[in-house]
């Protein structure tokens, strides 16, 4: 990379001090905080000429051409954030160089800003040396050393300062915890640590010893993990894909262990690969007692795997190891992994459970890996990359026909339909290859939940499904899909309390999931719950502003509740072309523009959708059908939703914006034919 590229700035880094936690015990709070600090930082930022450079939900990385910039825009910013609503935030700030890869901010400078502000406290701001020497001769900024610290990845100590301004907090050293090398840590670990302290300390940071660091062992009441995407060291950044699939696979293994209550879903950690948090705030936002990381480097034919699992209150390291293997050795290591975790975590296992961590779904390691090139294509989630993923699911089959896992990724491919085919082709075959798996082995959890979803979606058997989602949960307890469908059933039928349940209960397994958050805010909207449901989905929009189902959502909810305009915001978020299973910008702001009372932008953005693009969105065709007071027309669109079976269908008795339509005998009619009556 040139120089040219390359800045000077000052950099600084905030992030809220227990935002997830907040958000646990009072969701409306924590909005509101999200709110003011929102508004707060970026009204401060600009006025002090800096750029928000990153934007993390719960933190940022900002940049100023000026030290004296920065650390004035630091103390505006506490001051404020301690006013009507106090914002518990701590920042750290540094001088350094920064550069750009595409859109991701990148430098030793930024790491250091971000180590520096780990070991803050509410209210604090502390800084580096370099950004010291630059303020030490101005009046208005009054300071205190903390002493030198060791940060992880930083070569030799360095020196932390904080603002002792009026208002601010100066942490204390001995209180003071964050993302430091083991020897910061070194007097918590006497206790149980018997070796000398050098081996302690290179098996902590570099996992060179090859024997077993036990603790005392785990003290925590419940036995909850998060299982971090382990990082590809190796020179082959090709394998990225192998690093990810031997995390999934470890995840499913743990997920069927009824002893643990939770067990976090790969969409959640997937976020903290190279994260630049520490262990206790990963933990913190995901609410697990104990977490699994560690490395894998691929030179040749070998692969070495490196694993630790740390106890988040203690900051014990509960076990330690190291593999290395070779050719079919890369279908049990997983197992391994997951055993020792399971017996580090005290946990216990049934017959069933033990035979399950052992099993291997192929003998065959470069069937395994297609397998694994092919979920990591599925994970991109676009028409491309599912094509990409089926090549390889029967690339896997072809190496091995009794691949039951590979049948079941062929299945989702057709379930998730982005291949552009009618439901009524897409999902019979989706339905043939979870059957196939099934056939080749009956216990696969994964096919039993393609099916029941079939059954209960597109077959509308809803309380058919019931017992076989139970089923499913009963045999893989931390299976936030099963949760999820299931919560989707009963919200279909209209228990609110059980779908509730279950929705919450997938969130908990996934709580970084854009998709699961935005399913929660529907569900409360669909049980007529509004201030629960905007709370849910302003949560949902603040953690994935980019996630565009959310501001669908968003819009119906505030056309049932008359907010015109801010239904017409929302919707003007939307894509004004099909996407996600037949919904159109267009169509939809077309209704908000109708109920608002201007008809005449409401036809005009209804006259750009064509004829067949209408014919593509029968469902949201309603919405805009009920605003013009069509009942006829919109009761033609829900049966031709109902001859293709669309998966919309089973909101149709929950939907509140389907209301007019309610005492109509066609729409009764309908109800009944798909067992909502």
């Amino acid at each position: 990379m040139s120089s040219q590229n390359r800045q000077l700035v000052a950099i600084l880094f905030t992030d809220i001090v227990g935002y997830t936690a907040m958000m646990q015990q009072n969701e409306q709070h924590a909005t509101d905080v999200m709110k003011q600090y929102t508004r707060i930082l970026e009204k401060t930022v600009a006025d002090h000429q800096g750029q928000i450079l990153n934007d993390y939900g719960d933190g940022s990385l900002c940049s100023f051409s000026s030290v004296t910039q920065a650390m004035q825009c630091a103390v505006e910013m506490q001051h404020q954030f301690q006013t009507d609503l106090p914002v518990p935030l701590r920042i750290g700030v540094h001088a350094g160089e920064i550069f750009f890869e595409g859109k991701k901010v990148m430098g030793d400078g930024v790491n250091v800003a971000s180590r520096i502000q780990s070991l803050g406290q509410a209210n604090t701001v502390l800084f580096s040396r370099e950004v010291y020497d630059k303020i030490k001769n101005q009046p208005e900024f009054k300071t205190v050393s903390l002493g030198s610290f060791h940060f992880k990845s930083v070569d030799d100590p360095m020196e932390v300062f904080a603002l002792a301004n009026a208002g601010l907090v100066v942490p204390k050293k001995e209180e003071m915890s964050g993302k430091l090398k083991e020897i910061e840590n070194k007097s918590n670990r006497i206790k149980w640590l018997v070796a000398s302290a050098i081996i302690v300390l290179l098996a902590a940071i570099f996992f060179l010893n090859k024997t077993f660091r036990r603790s005392s062992g785990f003290t925590g009441t419940e036995k909850t993990v998060a299982v971090l995407p382990f990082e590809n060291i190796g020179t082959d950044k090709s394998e990225d894909y192998l690093s990810d699939g031997i995390t999934q696979d470890i995840i499913n293994n743990l997920s069927k262990i009824t002893s643990l209550q939770k067990v976090i879903g790969w969409i959640s950690v997937r976020g903290f690969k190279k994260t630049t948090k520490s262990i206790t705030e990963i933990a913190d936002q995901l609410d697990v007692a104990a977490i699994l990381s560690g490395t894998i480097d691929k030179q040749g034919a070998r692969t070495k795997i490196r694993a630790e699992l740390t106890e988040v209150s203690t900051n014990k390291i509960l076990w330690g190891d190291e593999f290395e293997f070779t050719g079919e050795d890369i279908l049990s290591v997983q197992s391994k992994l997951a055993v020792q975790v399971v017996n580090a975590l005290k946990a216990n296992l049934t017959s069933e459970e033990k035979i399950g961590l052992t099993k291997n779904y192929t003998a065959n390691p470069e069937a395994y890996k297609l397998y694994r090139k092919g979920r990591f294509f599925w994970d991109q989630r676009t028409k491309d990359s599912y094509d990409s993923a089926e090549s390889y699911y029967k690339r896997a089959i072809d190496l091995d026909p009794d691949y039951a896992l590979a049948y079941v990724g062929l299945a989702d491919c057709y379930t998730f339909n982005q291949k552009g085919l009618p439901q009524t082709t897409a999902i019979p075959i989706a339905k043939t290859y979870a059957q196939k798996a099934l056939s080749i082995d009956s216990t696969l959890t994964e096919a039993m939940t393609t099916l029941a979803f079939i059954q209960s979606h597109y077959d509308y058997d809803y309380r058919g499904a019931i017992p076989v989602f139970n089923k499913i949960i009963k045999e893989n307890p931390n299976y936030a899909l099963a949760h999820l469908y299931l919560g989707n059933v009963y919200m279909a039928i209209g228990d609110w309390s059980a779908g509730l349940s279950e929705e919450k209960k997938a969130l908990a397994l996934d709580p970084l999931s854009s998709v699961l958050n935005m399913v929660l805010g529907r569900t409360y909207f669909f049980a007529r719950k509004y201030d629960s449901a905007l709370t849910q989905l302003e949560k949902a929009v603040a953690m994935s502003p980019k996630f565009i189902s959310n501001y669908l959502v968003l819009g119906e909810l505030y056309l049932k509740t008359a907010s015109w305009q801010k239904a017409i915001d929302a919707f003007s978020k939307l894509p004004p072309v099909n996407f996600d299973q037949g919904t159109n910008g267009l169509i939809l702001l077309s209704a908000a523009y109708q109920m608002a009372g201007d008809s005449l932008k409401a036809k005009e953005l209804l006259a750009k959708v064509s004829k067949e693009d209408q014919q593509n969105c029968p469902y949201f065709m309603v919405y805009a059908y009920i605003s013009l007071r069509d009942i006829s027309h919109a009761l033609d669109n829900l049966e031709y939703c109902y001859s293709i079976h669309s998966l919309s269908m089973p909101a149709l008795k929950t939907d509140p914006n389907l209301d007019p339509l309610r005492k109509e005998p066609r729409f009764i009619a309908l109800l009944k034919k798909l067992n909502l009556d």
